[in-house]
């Protein structure tokens, strides 16, 4: 049996009554759980304020955060959780690793009996190659054990605020509005012409 590699992630959404109160909430429920805060962002709408905080903490921990988080609101307006099973690709990434690697210990015990000056430069080309695969793929092999053994959960909440009055904003709408249907009412008695150059001459 193999043991499957799956990289967890998700997003929820909800209201709160104070962002400031569910920041320090959530803040606190993820160093708890062993996990860390990365990005967060503030957005100021014109009715609320909206927080989002990106959250990585360990696998086993995602749906314990989720449900405490979940517990502790009114209302979850959506909760998306996605799995992606890389079990395949990490096989892959660990055998390539360990071919790569055989042979470039291979090409080091050729290295030590070669005499030729041609023959050296040759084989160092080849490994500077083979030692540059090896770094690609090592890479590769680090993030996908990162995103397995971390989850990543994306934290949006907001709370609604009373939106001010704005007297000169609308004064200025309303003058825009005053000039926008005035030329209308231009538009309109021009294209009337015929009918009231008529009613002038009847009226004459």
């Amino acid at each position: 049996s193999v043991e499957r590699k799956i990289i967890k992630s998700g997003s929820i959404r909800f209201e709160t009554q104070s962002v400031k109160e569910t920041q320090e909430f959530i803040r606190n429920i993820v160093i708890e759980l062993g996990g860390y805060l990365g990005n967060e962002n503030v957005y100021n709408f014109e009715d609320r304020i909206e927080h989002t905080i990106e959250v990585r903490l360990p696998e086993d921990k995602f749906n314990i955060l989720i449900d405490k988080i979940s517990s502790s609101v009114e209302k979850l307006e959506s909760k998306n959780i996605s799995t992606t099973d890389v079990t395949e690709e990490f096989i892959d990434v660990e055998a390539r690793i360990k071919t790569k690697k055989e042979l470039e210990a291979r090409y080091k015990e050729i290295l030590k009996k070669a005499t030729r000056v041609d023959e050296i430069l040759n084989i160092e080309r080849e490994m500077g190659n083979l030692r540059s695969e090896i770094e690609s793929l090592e890479g590769r092999m680090n993030y996908l054990k990162n995103r397995i053994s971390l989850s990543s959960l994306t934290i949006t909440f907001y709370e609604k605020v009373s939106s001010p009055f704005g007297f000169f904003s609308k004064i200025k709408q309303a003058l825009h509005n005053g000039w926008t249907a005035f030329l209308w009412f231009i538009i309109i008695l021009v294209s009337l012409w015929p009918f009231i150059v008529f009613t002038l001459i009847i009226i004459f």
